[in-house]
């Protein structure tokens, strides 16, 4: 018997068809949702979920298993298992996004607005080929091609406030009928510089607005099309470095075809071109130390196609597809001794290119249903070229001399599903290979053994073999999942502020989920994951670069720590509030001057512990959701952080982590008509 998981960010149930409409976090069933339904993936449906926070990184940590790293307004780091970049994919309707920025201000999520897509599903481990080389996991931001059933106009307001002057505005309407729709996306968010526990200013202030265009015409039962339009303008302050964003700007562009082929093929085509123009500069939102104005504005641009074959038979459904697409960075860097100046000389420098990827892939997919059980596999291969347009002097790699460095990389998965009358068991076995990404290849000084580089690639490809096992029970008022994995990498990709090197590594850990009601009305959850990294070889550095090195069985660095959280509340169809506790374990294992791409280990980071509370009520169309966060005033930050920078002309002290809010509220009103 196959049945639903359900973890809801505000009210957790146990019942996915529950009167409560509050945003949800759901595991959703095939049957009901027309999604892939099993363990190893979790369905965000309520995606409005993710809008009580002007970071979207902070909201996924509502999932368990998630951790972040603050930097200020904007770019925040997100992490799965401690592991993020290059190996934590995101999509956006089947197509990838990166940030433009060599220090990772912007960050993918910079760009990305939840609201504007239907859910967001999250890949645990490497269990899915179709969309990328998936190491941790994947983040699938998903919208669909429309279809309505009758003529229909409709839409959603939600307007939110709370403390530093957080004010978010969002608005979405759908008008059409069976043979077409249009759907407009509109936000704005924006927010000044928050306070920590002890009253520091943390500069962090940001302004955020974005539009959403998606028109489809479905003129017959088997045919459906979508044209889409995604655009987003930005600035953020950042506490972490001696810049700020002065610009985010995104314009994505989409065509999309689904065309039923006959009762059982189902062909999927998309088209997407992605333009990312970012400008961080030393003086539109701090004051200017002796007229030392600096600008970089970076530029991105990935275009490319999607076609997938869907086979849907009794038992057995099937994808078989190709894509392709190409990367494109370029950059340009100005300064001068006044603002106009620096703009001046701005508008007439030429962009460089930087680096160019092309990659290419093929995959195939299938699961296969019997009565009791499922069976699930795939097989990706997958071209990665980099061209190197930078101007450096490769005299001492001769061998590096050549235009392109190429990554063929293969990837699979296996997984077997148990399904008896309240639980599901499952076990997967998952291989994944990714090429470094445009920030470890950035990094091309040499470190470690000679031999980490060899006749092809700068760096060599990051393999990953992983088992996952779990299962999710279904009590009679509640429900408890449980996953665990083990993950055994070859040439692990690490970093110092200046190099990347590979390694080999092992990295373990588990999450558990459990929730509970009692007597109708009272709510128990918790959730708890532990991830835990091991280096497995001897890294000495011989080009006298630094004094850093690892042994093997050191730490690996940037692991999250323990993490917990326990809900206590009261429910009802209409309403709900309940407390929050959340708690991060001591993080003693560091490797302190070594990390990723997002940053490097500190040093020792220590636990602590906060209280909120949450509530809301529904009523007809309306709802009213409330927030009280870090009620005790409790002065921390996460274990992977940055350092806050002084910046002394705004009273700002340097501090040896960027640290999370005081005590804050939040209020949030939304109508359906």
């Amino acid at each position: 018997m196959r049945f639903i998981s359900v973890i809801c960010a505000f009210a957790i149930t146990a019942n996915a068809v529950t009167n409560l409409e509050f945003d949800k976090i759901v595991v959703t069933q095939s049957s009901q949702k027309e999604l892939i339904n099993d363990p190893s993936k979790v369905e965000i449906v309520g995606k409005n979920t993710l809008l009580e926070y002007g970071d979207v990184a902070k909201s996924f940590l509502n999932v368990t298993g998630f951790s972040m790293m603050r930097k200020g307004g904007g770019g925040s780091e997100i992490f799965y298992r401690s592991q993020g970049g290059g190996r934590l994919p995101i999509m956006l309707d089947g197509s990838q996004i990166f940030g433009g920025c060599g220090g990772r201000m912007d960050t993918a999520i910079t760009y990305i607005s939840p609201e504007n897509y239907r859910s967001v599903r999250i890949i645990k481990g490497p269990q899915d080929v179709r969309y990328s080389s998936l190491i941790a996991g994947g983040m699938l931001f998903e919208r669909g091609i429309l279809r309505l059933e009758k003529p229909t106009f409709s839409g959603n307001l939600n307007a939110l406030y709370g403390s530093y002057a957080h004010v978010d505005t969002s608005l979405n309407l759908t008008a059409g009928n069976e043979l077409g729709s249009l759907q407009v996306f509109a936000g704005s968010y924006k927010s000044d510089d928050y306070k920590d526990a002890l009253k520091n200013t943390i500069h962090s202030a940001y302004e955020r607005k974005n539009a959403s265009v998606i028109a489809t015409l479905t003129p017959l039962e088997g045919t459906a099309v979508e044209f889409s339009g995604d655009f987003g303008k930005g600035e953020a302050s950042y506490a972490d470095r001696l810049m700020d964003g002065s610009k985010f700007d995104r314009r994505s562009l989409g065509f999309k075809l689904e065309q039923s082929l006959n009762a059982h093929n189902q062909l999927n085509f998309s088209l997407f071109d992605h333009k990312i123009d970012h400008v961080m500069d030393n003086f539109s939102r701090r004051p200017v130390i002796a007229n030392n104005y600096r600008l970089s504005n970076p530029k991105r641009e990935i275009k490319g196609f999607r076609v997938e074959n869907e086979l849907t038979l009794d038992s057995f459904k099937g994808y078989f597809g190709f894509n392709q697409y190409t990367d494109l960075h370029k950059s340009r860097m100005v300064n001068g001794k006044s603002e106009s100046e620096v703009k001046n000389k701005a508008k007439n420098t030429e962009f460089k290119n930087n680096l160019k990827f092309k990659n290419k892939a093929v995959f195939v997919q299938g699961e296969y249903y019997l009565d009791e059980s499922g069976i699930f596999g795939g097989f990706r291969k997958e071209s990665v070229k980099a061209y190197d347009f930078f101007d450096k002097d490769w005299s001492e790699y001769p061998l590096f001399n050549k235009p392109s460095h190429k990554y063929t990389l293969n990837s699979a998965f296996l997984r077997y599903e148990h399904y008896l009358q309240n639980a599901t068991l499952y076990a997967g076995f998952g291989h994944a290979q990714r090429a470094p990404d445009f920030w470890e290849i950035n990094k091309v000084y040499g470190f470690a053994n000679n031999s980490t580089y060899n006749k092809e690639n700068l760096l060599r490809k990051e393999q990953n073999n992983q088992l996952d096992i779990g299962g999710v029970f279904k009590l009679e008022n509640g429900e408890i999942s449980t996953n665990l994995f083990y993950a055994k990498f070859q040439d692990y990709i690490l970093m110092t502020n200046n190099q990347a090197f590979n390694t080999d590594a092992k990295i373990y850990g588990f999450e558990i989920d459990a929730s509970v009601k009692f007597f109708d009305i009272l709510r128990l959850g918790s959730g708890l994951s532990y991830t835990k990294g091991v280096n497995l070889k001897d890294i000495e550095n011989k080009k006298a670069m630094s004094n850093k090195y690892l042994n093997r069985g050191d730490p690996l660095p940037q692991i999250a720590p323990l993490q917990a959280k326990f809900e206590l509340g009261l429910e009802k169809n209409d309403w709900f509030i309940k407390n929050v506790v959340t708690a991060h374990g001591r993080q003693k294992r560091v490797a302190q001057g070594f990390g990723n791409v997002a940053g490097t280990d500190l040093g020792e980071s220590k636990g602590f512990a906060t209280l909120s509370l949450y509530g809301g009520y529904k009523y007809k169309n309306f709802q009213f959701l409330f927030g009280a966060e870090n009620l005790t005033n409790k002065q921390y930050s996460y274990h992977i952080a940055k350092r806050g920078v002084e910046i002394s002309q705004l009273d700002i002290s340097s501090s040896e982590r960027v640290y999370e809010s005081g005590r804050n509220y939040w209020a949030k009103f939304k109508v359906h008509f």
